[in-house]
């Protein structure tokens, strides 16, 4: 499955792998938002690592999929953690958190998993 989210206590965690469109992407974080399981005073994470067509994104996407978080931000403290390892991943990932910036949301993106969970539980 190229889009899956989980849940392991408040974290809501979405993987990107392989292929995946926008809309499917958006998709899994609407359906993540229905399911009655979704945590109360939810962190989200946003896992590239595996994905295997971000590089191949334009500004149009990136933009959509920043502002798309930004309007749905609220759901989730505000925040976004991005974890991506490849530096084309990771660059493409802080200019849609630069986006996502100025629609008023708060994402930080990092090449360790770990260090982005630490982040993640140490905000307000």
């Amino acid at each position: 499955m190229p889009v899956r989210y989980t849940f392991s206590g408040n974290l809501f965690r979405v993987n990107l792998e392989d292929t995946y469109t926008i809309d499917e992407m958006m998709s899994a974080f609407k359906d993540a938002l229905e399911d009655p399981l979704f945590p109360e005073n939810a962190r989200f994470l946003l896992d590239v690592r595996q994905s295997s067509v971000l590089e191949e994104r334009s500004y149009q996407d990136i933009r959509t999929v920043a502002y798309f978080f930004a309007e749905h931000s609220d759901c989730v403290g505000g925040c976004c953690a991005i974890v991506a390892n490849k530096n084309v991943h990771y660059g493409l990932s802080r200019m849609g958190a630069t986006l996502a910036e100025f629609k008023g949301a708060r994402v930080e993106v990092f090449k360790d998993i770990s260090e982005a969970i630490i982040w993640l539980d140490g905000l307000d």
